[in-house]
């Protein structure tokens, strides 16, 4: 019986070993903090969005995300269980201070601590260190997420929670914008509760109380746009990159997205002036009736990636967005995570939008049709696609 029950303790123990996926770890230097430091996992999950964090000891709702007991002062721990197919954003704050009576020194206080984060990947046998940079001034600072199984490693901060945060953009040139008018107003009363100017950074930060909304953005020589959004009670920031188009007559087409994945692609396939079709994408910038209708190319997150057809031709026209560098990873859902959207602009107004629908499997996003009479008809069809000549069927 003896090897028997030494058998069963040795699978037991590896049982234990292999109870979960990823361990997120959060270290700093207690000496160094004026305040109550606090981890958050925020996890997306069958449609839901749940906060769990590591003072309250409590698991997420299905038992996927644990907090472990500190071991120590300055250490809090995550373990998940399963991470194929969700996503967690990784979140560090000051829970003590109060932004509208913290002074200047105290925004970085973050900064100062030292904090460490470690992802440990056990399966995939890697283990990620960042930590938050020196002189960073914030509140609150997202620091990496885990998106179907993969990590990716950035720092966004934040001045403070509850805030709706927008970073205007050119749509054709990428460049920042400043001067847009932005107003906010309660989508159930109509009541604008903000209005204000993008700074020289092309930025607009407002705090809300919980609600729902919509912001209207607006600038002399760009096409208006909006979109709607939550402030929920989990208090984590609304922020997000916006790209405004030049006044154009011909269709435009831009795609942005979150920090994840780096790299999406946008391609179209239409009929040439002269006859015969083509496909571009950021490999393949043919021209197209002597004009060059990818007007941006981004590969390091967020974009804007534009397209402009400047001479329509008779004929159906496809979009699609490629995620490049998930490519060779299949059945995967970081690409219907990645908060990408789609806008379509022709005769001096917006004449569609798309947003991807999380959850999808596939690398690829068919998105839309321009068909014979120009009008935008969604698709909305996901699959997996290794090489990018054959994104668009």
């Amino acid at each position: 019986m003896k090897p028997f029950f030494t058998l069963l303790c040795l699978l037991c123990l590896a049982g234990n070993v292999l109870a979960y996926d990823l361990k997120v770890v959060v270290r700093w230097d207690e000496m160094a903090v004026e305040g109550s430091i606090e981890s958050m996992i925020q996890y997306y999950h069958q449609g839901q969005v749940e906060v769990i964090r590591a003072l309250s000891n409590k698991p997420s709702a299905d038992g996927n995300v644990k907090v472990i007991r500190p071991k120590d002062g300055g250490y809090q721990e995550f373990q998940i269980e399963k991470s194929a197919g969700f996503l967690f954003n990784i979140w560090i704050q000051n829970m003590v201070m109060d932004e509208e009576f913290a002074e200047e020194e105290d925004f970085f206080t973050l900064a100062n601590a030292g904090i460490q984060v470690t992802v440990e990947d056990r399966l995939n046998g890697k283990s990620y260190n960042f930590s938050l940079p020196e002189g960073a001034p914030g509140l609150l600072f997202r620091g990496g997420a885990i998106v179907d199984g993969e990590f990716y490693d950035f720092t966004e901060m934040y001045s403070q929670q509850r805030i709706y945060s927008v970073t205007m953009i050119d749509a054709k040139t990428g460049k920042l914008l400043p001067g847009v008018q932005v107003s906010v107003s309660d989508t159930r009363t109509g009541q604008l509760i903000s209005s204000g100017m993008t700074d020289d950074y092309g930025v607009f930060e407002q705090k809300l109380d919980y609600g729902k909304y919509r912001a209207e953005l607006s600038k002399e020589g760009y096409i208006a746009a909006g979109h709607n959004f939550e402030m929920d009670l989990n208090e984590l920031p609304v922020a997000m990159n916006f790209a405004l188009t030049p006044q154009v007559q011909e269709f435009r087409i831009v795609l942005t997205w979150d920090a994840y994945p780096k790299d999406l692609d946008a391609h179209l396939a239409g009929p040439k002036p002269e006859g015969g079709r083509f496909h571009i994408w950021w490999q393949n910038k043919i021209p197209i009736g002597g004009m060059n209708f990818l007007d941006r190319d981004d590969q390091s997150a967020y974009g804007p990636e534009t397209i402009t057809i400047y001479k329509p031709a008779q004929g159906v026209y496809e979009y699609a967005v490629h995620n490049f560098s998930g490519r060779n990873r299949s059945g995967k859902k970081d690409l219907s995570f990645s908060k990408a959207r789609v806008e379509v602009y022709g005769n001096g107004r917006l004449q569609a939008s798309f947003s991807v629908t999380e959850g999808q499997k596939g690398n690829t996003w068919h998105v839309f049709r321009i068909n014979e009479q120009q009008q935008v008809v969604p698709v909305n069809q996901f699959r997996d696609e290794t090489n990018s000549t054959g994104i668009i069927q």
